[in-house]
Order: C-alpha cells, then structure tokens, then sequence
C-alpha cells in the first residue's frame, strides 16, 4: 500500500512538475524576446556596445520574469494537470480506489511547497543583485565598460520636515554624500512658501551646503541667485538613503536595517513593511495554487463541461493576484496595517481553497 502511493505521488508530482517547467519556460522566453525587442535599440546604442551587451541585458532581465511569472506558471500547472487527469478519467479512478481529494492533491501540494521555497531563495540570491545591478545599468543608459556601483539613488522625491525635496541622483563619495539637481519647496501651512532650486548640494558638517542657488520667494514672486547657501533641514545622508530605498533591489537584513532607521527617526515605515513582508507572501502564493485549480479536476460533469470547470479554477487564481496586488498597494499607503497588505489575500484565499475542498469532499 506505501509503495502504491509512493508510484502515485512521483506519477502526479512529476507530471505537475513538468507542465509547471513547460510553462515558466514558455513564459520567460515570450516576454524575455517582446522586452529585448522593445530595448534592444536602447541597448545597442551606447558607445561599444554589441552582442555581449545583449547577453547581458538577458542574464539580468530573465530572473524577474521567472520570480515573477513562477505563482502564475504553478496556477496553470496545476489546472492543465487536474483538468487532464479528469479528461482520461484517472481521478475517478483513484476516488472509486479510495482516495480522498487531500489525498489527491497532496503531490501538487508537495510540488509546490518546493516551489515556493525555491523561489523564495532564488529571489533573495539572484533576483535583487540582477535588479540592482540592472536598474544602475539602465540609469546609465546601457553604457559598456560602466564601473562598478557605488551607493547610490536617482530620480528621488520625498516630503520632509515640512518640505518636498527632489532631486536627480544621491551619490556616496568617499566619506561625503552629494546630490544633483537639487529642488526644494518649502511647503508651510499646506502652501507654497518659496522654492529653491541648486546645481549639487553637499552634506557636511551636520548641514547640506548647495551650489549655484537659485530662490524663488512665492508671496513676493522675487527671484535671488547666490553661489553657496546652507539649507537648514533635519534630513541627514542615512535617513535620506533610507527614505529612497527601493526595496525590491535590497537584500532583507540591510531592508530590515533601512526600516529601524526610519523607525529612530521617527518616518513612515508603513511603505518599507509592507514590502518586506511582501518578500515571503509572494513565494507563499503558490501553496494556495492547488487548492484553487482543485475544481478543474473534481468538479462534478453535470455541473458543467471540464473546460469551464478549468476555467474556474484559473480565474480564481488570477483573482488572487488581482486582490494581492491591491493589498500590496493599500499596505504601502498606509491605509491597512502592513501584515494585513502582505497576508490577508493569502489568508482569505487558503479559506476559499479549502472550502471549495470540503464541498467537494462531501
């Protein structure tokens, strides 16, 4: 009897996890090709760039396809193979045999448990070095021979201390920190109060020095120019590097870290959380995969033909990404608690699989 179910997991497990291969690869290989042709002149036009560029730009590209499209690859998987198991009648076989629907579905659920780890390590391992270096790559506009980053942030935009300060890149240069093209508005009492707009600024002595100092007063629309001027603010380098993170290019602990220096001063973490968070309930999404495909396999004939049944069991799973996606977007506003942006579509959707599971059991 253990040797029969031993033969029936590897029969189910294997074939899921050949449809899931399949997919993820068909996956990657369409968009990777629509996303080269759609940058391929970008790429190519840089000064000495050639095929090696081209090469480059798809190591770093294909891993997010693949950390992103692998919960969607294991939801059709899943369905493909269900909804083939049903057509050539085996789970009727295997129910009339005596096997229960969790004792069916317990190869996919095992399938996708590694999944999930493994996506979760190849994320953390691949995915955030390949986006980091790629976004740097991007921002320098594919150049060829490009130096190896130094800590960095462009296009920031943040509101602090009563002001909106943008400006067009963050850079640590040895032991000073500077900025480049410098816009700072003053906004007291919810208005605009005056504006000031700097070449470069440079963090030093507890203060920010800015160079070529253009100031626009907004009550009396008067304009001043000056070569230095020392912009008083309460923003230091860290809280600044911490408040332009971008946590999808950041490993966890140095993510973690970032969150307790907003913490200490006293910033808004609810975005940074959210994301972090986010960092273990994505690879989770494919545990709930098998539980929502399940009806592409046991449902019923009289209720209804297998594909519609198969169907079904995809447009649940692509409701899933739909209100996980939402979620995400409300945790980092603000508007749910941060565990709740991360989790609750999870929680909610295991709670769907499983009744759908009960139903059909009974």
């Amino acid at each position: 009897m253990i040797f029969a179910r031993n033969i029936f997991t590897h029969y189910v497990g294997r074939m899921f996890l050949l449809r899931f291969a399949g997919l993820l690869i068909f996956f990657v290989i369409i968009l990777q090709m629509l996303d080269l042709l759609n940058r391929s002149s970008d790429i190519l036009s840089a000064e000495g760039a050639g095929v090696d560029s081209m090469v480059r730009y798809v190591s770093l590209r294909a891993p997010q396809i693949i950390s992103q499209f692998t919960p969607f690859a294991a939801l059709l998987g899943v369905v493909l193979t269900l909804a083939g198991l049903s057509h050539t009648s085996e789970i009727t076989v295997m129910r009339a045999a005596g096997m229960s629907v969790h004792r069916v579905l317990f190869p996919l659920g095992f399938v996708c448990a590694l999944i999930a780890l493994s996506h979760f390590v190849f994320h953390e391992l691949v995915v955030v070095g390949a986006s980091e270096e790629l976004d740097y790559w991007e921002v320098n506009d594919y150049a060829a021979g490009l130096p190896p980053e130094s800590e960095t942030r462009t296009d920031i935009r943040i509101t602090y201390d009563g002001e909106f300060i943008s400006a067009a890149s963050a850079a640590r240069l040895d032991d000073a920190v500077m900025l480049t093209g410098v816009s700072i508005v003053d906004l007291s009492d919810g208005l605009i109060s005056k504006t000031i707009e700097a070449r470069a600024a440079r963090f030093e002595d507890g203060a920010w020095r800015l160079y070529a100092v253009r100031t626009l007063d907004a009550l009396t629309q008067e304009a001043s120019y000056a070569a230095e001027l020392i912009w008083t603010n309460s923003l230091d380098p860290e809280l600044l590097f911490a408040m332009t993170l971008e946590p999808e290019q950041t490993s966890l602990p140095e993510l973690a870290a970032q969150i307790r220096q907003l913490g200490q001063d006293r910033a808004d973490t609810r975005g940074p959380m959210t994301q972090l968070l986010s960092r273990f309930s994505k690879p989770m999404a494919t545990l709930v995969m098998p539980l929502l495909g399940a009806i592409a396999g046991f449902g019923v004939h009289r209720q209804g033909v297998l594909l519609a049944r198969a169907v079904t069991g995809a447009a649940l799973g692509f409701g899933y990404f739909v209100a996980e996606n939402l979620a995400l977007a409300l945790g980092a506003l603000g508007v749910v608690p941060a565990i709740i942006g991360a989790f609750f579509p999870l929680a909610i959707f295991m709670v769907v699989g499983f009744s759908i599971i009960l139903s059909m059991e009974n």
